[in-house]
């Protein structure tokens, strides 16, 4: 049971033998982004780490960061893998102290430098020949608005409506994650309504595209737990809530470019299933419920 506990992240070095007392020293404590800042404020709830899965589906739809994803990236060899790296630099952001997040977002705009190369045959809308660099701002919004957006769905659906005021404090922060990450500030939407603006039109605008094996590859995320044996029958209540809100809170237009089925019935399931998360999340222990980067003072995080 341990086994299954930890790799369901229950059990880490920063969520054993700590008080609530000091849980709730330590999400007192400022650190590159305020405590009481929205971004420490939704992405303390562990859930919420699952919306991954959801940003995941949504970047693969972009066909030329797919072509570097393909080349460059083991997304699509060791997804778990990818998404526990992911969670692991951003949450480094989110709740790092300044030197901690400046230096995080240095280390992955080195990584994005040597991600850069052309297109050798066409993909989708992206002819042969083109160019592409991960430090291109235009091409790492899509990646930085899925991550924003999804969570920002997760937020809400399991939790309940943000006020705008809420969600707009969300995406400032969220636009200081980008400048972090290299990104100039006029290259992202200036507020949260622009932001849903943004991938509203790149869900109808024809640049996003999938084929057939990247999303036969790519809905392996959702299919095909990274668990085997025994560990995958102890996880399949949790494997099951991901698959049900990966695809259930996918936009109309992504879920219809992967092919996956979607009606009231399952809708009304999911909603059930919600309104459940919801209710026992209140009576959940801290070290269940809220993220462990949350738990540990700012200056703490440079070890995990």
């Amino acid at each position: 049971m341990e086994r299954a506990l930890r790799a369901f992240g229950l059990l880490s070095p920063l969520g054993i033998g700590r008080s609530e007392d000091s849980e709730a020293a330590a999400s007192e404590v400022d650190g590159y982004f305020p405590a009481d800042s929205m971004i420490r404020r939704i992405h303390s709830e562990r859930l919420i780490a699952f919306s991954g899965v959801r940003a995941l589906l949504m970047q693969a739809c972009d066909p030329l960061a797919v072509v570097g994803f393909r080349k460059h990236s083991i997304l699509f060899d060791d997804p778990r893998t990818r998404l526990m790296s992911t969670d692991l630099r951003m949450s480094r952001m989110y709740f790092g102290d300044v030197d901690l997040a400046e230096s995080t977002g240095e280390a992955i705009q080195a990584m994005h430098r040597k991600v850069k190369g052309t297109v050798k045959e066409q993909y989708g809308p992206v002819a042969k020949g083109t160019t592409y660099s991960a430090s291109d701002p235009e091409l790492m919004l899509w990646t930085l608005a899925t991550l924003a957006d999804s969570a920002l769905v997760y937020r809400e659906r399991i939790f309940g409506a943000l006020r705008p005021e809420e969600r707009e404090a969300y995406w400032a922060d969220y636009r200081r994650v980008g400048m972090l990450l290299g990104m100039p500030a006029d290259s992202m939407p200036g507020s949260e309504p622009e932001l849903r603006e943004y991938v509203r039109g790149r869900l109808s605008d024809g640049s996003l595209y999938i084929s057939p094996e990247v999303r036969d590859r790519s809905t392996a995320i959702v299919f095909d737990p990274p668990f085997d044996g025994w560990l995958k029958l102890v996880l399949t209540p949790v494997s099951e809530a991901i698959k049900l809100s990966s695809i259930g809170f996918l936009p109309d237009e992504i879920r219809e470019m992967y092919g996956f089925g979607w009606d009231p019935a399952r809708e009304t399931v999911l909603r059930t299933s919600l309104l459940q998360i919801r209710i026992a999340s209140r009576l959940w222990p801290e070290v269940i419920r809220r993220h462990p980067a949350s738990r540990e003072p700012s200056d703490a995080l440079r070890g995990i």
